[in-house]
């Protein structure tokens, strides 16, 4: 290389030497100016529309690269008395090196440590900002007024923004005055590197209690914000609730919807109550997995194609949501292969168990909670070990009232009806219970629920009614009335042997039942019926017949107690009346578990 070159190369290398050094020499002092610290302020204000304050004196650090340290920063309206809606600790400010040495500020970086946004709730409205971010989405809105479905995106400005971050943010609301923190330890990132941009957040933050971790995707911000549809993915993890969603979005006004989304919550009582619902703690509302097409507003959400699991019940079908009134509304109609009807019930008509795992409470609060409207059908429905088959059922819970009524079901070779309802006119919860079974075969009920002793194995009818007033069992029973029937074909009974009772009620003395339960007892028909009055069953007429014989009882059953308080009689002969010897009369008391009988002494003839 020539000599001369080489000369040119090292002036030229010392010369760019010198003026880097003068830069960092130079630079502090100029951007440490009252000029340049107005500039920043200025900057600010000029893309939030806010006034903009900075109270201690800017500091510069030039290494790695030039950085503006803004401490006790404050964002004001315009007007008026000057509300704050932000106070910033302090605002770590990088700045393009070259642009700052001749007196421009154009920010690369912003990193917000600690910043408090205040929002006003009700009361008089905020001016609205006018800064370069107001203008562009007014740019954005007059584009998507034009053409909504298909905005000419060319025409959006396309300035240039800074990398954000926030570090332990909080956002309040103001109400008449007082300041109600929403979200606390926010931190987070915000790419948009220019307003015709896409835009992406990725945030975790504390609400109500809960930590939440957000990541939000747009590839049009502004029209996102300005009411036009743009895609959107979203993604929401908290220990309540998972929120995943893809799609397209609008978030203005009551917003828009469409798109694939799931929506998972181990405990939707635990969720409600997050989200601020008055739910009565202790109730068991259990998990909720729902997968969908989703479209609709931000407040009447509609699910098609819907995959939902309720408490580990799959099932397929559609709902809709609304969350715009004072409670949420869930309705729609969903299809089970299988269902567990004790879990959806102590998921939606308010039972609770106890520490032993016992259905024994009633929450009928519940019912002032949540809307709810479901159709359900199950090819397979099972309570416990019971098993039903080709079930219609509906599930509602409105106004104080919770319901959930099988319109249709097969069971035991037979048709069956039930309905629990729990209605709130006061303090205490009304329940009532129905159950209507035609043509069931009792053998088989009792075969599955593993019960011999005095269970009638036969085929026949049977009707049960009962309403009660009380939050637990007991106190339902106490006040339960109503009525029970039941009208069986011939069969048979395990558990008494009919000439052995008789013989030791010819004894003349006290027996438990147990002593004369070594038979069988067949009859050619058994029919029952009762009248249910402030927990005591009076029986209206209770006949077993068998072969000449027919047994007859009549007397109370209080249903709280358990206990029996019965006179029966046995005739050995159809035609036999009161007098005749053949007719004996006796007495069952004690409890349900450990009957005893007393024979009844007939009076001495004169």
């Amino acid at each position: 290389m020539p000599q001369p070159v080489v000369k040119r190369l090292v002036w030229l290398g010392g010369a760019l030497a010198a003026i880097a050094v003068a830069v960092l020499v130079i630079l502090p002092y100029v951007a440490s100016t009252q000029i340049v610290r107005d500039r920043i302020a200025q900057e600010l204000s000029n893309w939030t529309g806010y006034q903009v304050s900075l109270g201690a004196e800017t500091s510069i650090d030039v290494w790695p690269v030039v950085t503006a340290q803004l401490r006790d920063v404050t964002f004001s309206e315009f007007g008026g008395d000057g509300r704050p809606v932000a106070r910033i600790e302090r605002i770590d400010a990088a700045l393009a090196a070259l642009p700052a040495l001749s007196g421009r500020i154009v920010f690369t970086q912003l990193r917000l440590l600690r910043p408090t946004i205040s929002f006003s709730a009700g009361g008089t409205p905020s001016p609205r900002p006018r800064g370069r971010i107001a203008e562009a989405l007014a740019v954005a809105r007059e584009i998507a007024s034009e053409n909504a479905a298909e905005p000419d995106t060319s025409r959006l400005p396309s300035d240039a923004l800074p990398g954000i971050e926030i570090v332990e943010g909080k956002l309040t609301i103001l109400r008449d005055g007082a300041a109600t923190e929403l979200l606390s330890a926010v931190s987070g990132r915000l790419a948009w590197p220019a307003l015709n941009r896409s835009a992406s957040i990725a945030a975790s933050g504390i609400w109500r209690g809960e930590l939440v971790d957000t990541q939000f995707e747009t590839a049009q911000p502004l029209l996102m914000l300005v009411g036009a549809a743009a895609p959107l993915t979203l993604q929401l993890e908290s220990a309540p609730l998972n929120l995943n969603f893809s799609g397209a979005a609008s978030l203005d006004h009551d917003g828009f919807l469409q798109g694939q989304g799931t929506f998972v919550s181990p405990s939707l009582r635990r969720m409600l109550e997050w989200s601020g619902n008055d739910i009565t703690p202790g109730s068991a509302i259990g998990a909720v997995s729902i997968k969908a097409k989703v479209s609709g507003s931000l407040h009447r959400i509609n699910l098609s194609e819907a995959s939902v699991t309720l408490d580990g019940n799959a099932s397929s079908g559609t709902l809709e949501i609304a969350t715009g009134d004072k409670v949420p509304t869930v309705s729609g109609t969903l299809a089970f292969d299988t269902i567990n009807l004790q879990s959806f019930l102590s998921a939606f008509s308010a039972l609770t168990p106890d520490r032993w795992g016992r259905y024994s409470t009633i929450d009928g609060q519940v019912a002032e909670q949540l809307n709810l409207d479901l159709r359900l059908s199950a090819d397979v429905a099972t309570a416990g070990s019971l098993n039903f088959t080709e079930v219609a059922a509906t599930a509602q819970i409105n106004g104080g009232l919770a319901a959930f009524d099988i319109s249709d079901a097969r069971a035991f070779d037979g048709m069956v009806q039930a309905g629990f309802r729990i209605d709130q006119p006061n303090a205490a919860s009304r329940v009532e219970v129905r159950l209507r079974g035609v043509g069931i075969d009792l053998g088989a009920l009792a075969r599955t629920m593993q019960v011999s002793y005095l269970m009638p194995i036969a085929r026949g009818d049977l009707a049960i009614a009962l309403r009660g007033d009380g939050n637990d069992w007991v106190s339902i029973m106490r006040t339960a009335q109503g009525s029970f029937s039941a009208n069986l074909g011939p069969g048979a009974m395990a558990g008494v042997d009919l000439a052995a009772f008789a013989e030791k009620a010819h004894g003349g003395e006290f027996f438990p039942l147990s002593e004369a339960s070594g038979g069988t007892l067949t009859f050619d028909s058994l029919a029952l019926k009762a009248k249910v009055e402030k927990g005591v069953a009076r029986l209206q007429r209770a006949e077993v017949t068998s072969g000449n014989q027919r047994v007859e009882l009549s007397g109370l059953v209080p249903l709280p107690g358990r206990g029996l308080a019965l006179t029966g009689t046995i005739d050995s002969s159809a035609e036999a009346d009161e007098n005749d010897a053949q007719r004996m009369q006796f007495f069952i008391g004690g409890s349900w578990e450990s009957p005893y009988v007393s024979p009844v002494i007939p009076p001495i003839a004169e």
